[in-house]
């Protein structure tokens, strides 16, 4: 585990944070910011029967499940998807996979449905949603359990999804992320040419162009100058393969390179206008 300059664990790894942030938005759950202090009401609902994590402010969240529960409570939180990120603070058990505190991306559909059996169709495609984001590291398997489905890498559950209640409304709730238990989860698997977690893009969109980035800085990290150089190989093809795709024929890398030649002429002439 690294320490900071202060001696403090930092294990959480924000930019897959951001990286989950972005992508749940793209999927259409709108971001927004949560409490993180609640009523005794929305703490109760998840996590009667657990310890409690109280001070003098009021109940510090469990997760940003009871964030948005508390936005409900006081309606300020109308009926959609959405997606938050909060501190979690826990009296749980603590071992290699698991902290008392942690960071996590949490998701909601709030969308006022009446019965569990309405929701079933809405919890598989949070869960799909999820998984599509964490396989971008690495394989999942879904089991079922008494509550809903689960996400799991190897033997560690990484993802929960299911549906709830409380004074007559439901809601799906569900993991985007939760840090940096799958971080933890991610160091047991073998190494290949990079030693950073990136997330796998698909050829033709953005996201390979931003994975092609994240390897060239992972290489020059590793200090390999010749691993860096073939990356930005890779990187301009998979910016080849974005033009391709995404103008069909229209413009082309030919033109990229016509206008960095006119940006290069603009500098060296400093004439801009």
């Amino acid at each position: 585990m690294k320490k900071n300059s202060l001696g403090i664990k930092s294990d959480v790894d924000y930019h897959k944070v951001a990286n989950a942030l972005d992508f749940y938005e793209e999927k259409g759950y709108e971001k927004i910011n949560v409490p993180w202090i609640i009523s005794k009401e929305a703490y109760q609902i998840t996590s009667k029967g657990y310890p409690q994590i109280l001070s003098r402010l009021g109940y510090h969240v469990a997760s940003a499940e009871q964030s948005f529960l508390e936005l409900i409570l006081k309606e300020k939180l109308p009926l959609g998807k959405f997606v938050a990120c909060s501190p979690c603070f826990r009296d749980d058990k603590v071992d290699n996979f698991h902290n008392k505190n942690f960071l996590k991306v949490e998701l909601i559909n709030h969308l006022g449905f009446k019965k569990p059996d309405d929701g079933e169709n809405l919890v598989k495609e949070m869960l799909n949603d999820a998984k599509e984001f964490l396989q971008k590291y690495a394989s999942l398997k879904i089991k079922k359990t008494s509550q809903g489905l689960d996400l799991f890498l190897e033997e560690i559950e990484v993802g929960s999804y299911g549906i709830r209640s409380h004074a007559g409304f439901y809601w799906v709730y569900g993991t985007g992320l939760a840090e940096p238990r799958f971080s933890y989860c991610l160091k047991k698997q073998k190494r290949g040419y990079h030693l950073k977690d990136i997330a796998k893009g698909k050829l033709g969109e953005k996201t390979k162009i931003y994975e092609e980035i994240e390897e060239f800085k992972d290489s020059l990290q590793q200090n390999n100058p010749l691993m860096a150089l073939l990356e930005l190989s890779d990187l301009i093809g998979s910016i080849e393969e974005y033009l391709n795709q995404q103008f069909r024929g229209t413009i082309s890398l030919d033109d990229l390179i016509a206008m960095k030649d006119v940006t290069k002429r603009a500098f060296i002439n400093g004439h801009r206008k």
